[in-house]
């Protein structure tokens, strides 16, 4: 008996494989970008409806305050600023003060205090953690508020305003601002050429 061959049923070439992984390959890449855009688009949405809260909590404190507002420059102690007024934890030791012997109800009901960082617990409302930011008078560790890419959240005196200092706020709104840098983290609206001309990426209590 004699074994025949078929030649023409031979299995893949080499091109045909190379073929195969570079179309994978390629839907690999596209399915990642727009996982990532989904992605983002959620922690988008979460921020700015952080923000709506943090505003209304600040519009609140304004009402309690005869319409004055805390001082704030938009820089990363603002943050801890923020907190502190909105929280009414003036002693920073991440509960509310008490007068009285009563504790003071929060300004904004939703931050989440995480004391324990290590537990990587999850928690519904808005981060807040201690952590080392710059001041004014050298590096200090301060309660501050986290947006959804663990940035901190950026609050500032309006145009209108004036600080302890007696300087006009550098804000876009005549009140107050509250922001975030975004997911690249970038444009505080204090080393452009114009301070209001944050960054696109920035999502903004007045956009």
């Amino acid at each position: 008996m004699k074994l025949r061959v078929n030649k023409g049923s031979g299995g893949f070439t080499l091109v045909e494989i190379l073929i195969c992984i570079a179309i994978l390959a390629l839907l690999s890449t596209i399915l990642l970008e727009v996982r990532g855009y989904i992605n983002n688009k959620k922690l988008l949405n979460t921020a700015q409806n952080q923000i709506a809260l943090l505003e209304s909590g600040m519009n609140a404190y304004r009402s309690d305050n005869a319409g004055s507002l805390p001082d704030g420059k938009g820089d990363e102690a603002s943050s801890h600023t923020l907190f502190s007024a909105l929280y009414r934890d003036k002693d920073n030791d991440g509960v509310p003060d008490q007068e009285a012997g009563v504790t003071l109800p929060p300004y904004c009901t939703a931050f989440a205090v995480i004391k324990d960082t290590k537990a990587h617990e999850e928690l519904d409302g808005i981060p807040v953690i201690k952590m080392k930011v710059k001041t004014d008078k050298g590096n200090k560790k301060l309660w501050v508020v986290q947006d959804p890419w663990g940035n901190t959240y950026r609050y500032r005196l309006g145009f209108d305003q004036d600080n302890s200092k007696g300087k006009p706020g550098k804000g876009v709104n005549p009140d107050f601002d509250i922001f975030s840098l975004g997911g690249d983290g970038k444009g505080d609206g204090l080393s452009n050429e114009d301070d209001n001309a944050d960054n696109v990426t920035n999502v903004r209590s007045w956009k």
